[in-house]
């Protein structure tokens, strides 16, 4: 027996699939007002792709529950906002980048900038 939640979300998926198809201006609508979306987490993304081996030392530190980042991650992570760590790594919980963030400020031994 399915899931009632995972019937709702085929039926909905299909509801959405169909206006579509039906309705090329809705999706035109669609894509143009995910357009912005897509073009922030493209931007959020260069952070992080540009540190070599970044992306598997956040994954690897979660799931190990120990946080080991090199120099150049650390350096991806303190230029990430809040708002761009929650978009590139959505299911990491928005409790894990603040987190890096201080592994990141004791390691180079800098103090955090002041806050407003």
């Amino acid at each position: 027996m399915r899931n009632a939640g995972s019937i709702s979300a085929a039926t909905l998926m299909m509801v959405v699939v169909f206006a579509c198809v039906a309705s090329p201006s809705l999706a035109r609508l669609v894509v143009e007002e995910n357009k912005t979306v897509v073009d922030d987490i493209e931007k959020c993304w260069a952070a992080v792709i540009g540190a070599s081996g970044c992306i598997q030392d956040v994954f690897s530190s979660f799931f190990t529950g120990r946080i080991s980042l090199g120099p150049q991650c650390c350096v991806a992570i303190e230029g990430i906002s809040d708002n761009c760590f929650s978009k590139i790594f959505p299911f990491l919980g928005a409790s894990f980048n603040p987190l890096l963030k201080a592994f990141c400020i004791a390691q180079s031994g800098t103090a955090p900038p002041p806050t407003a």
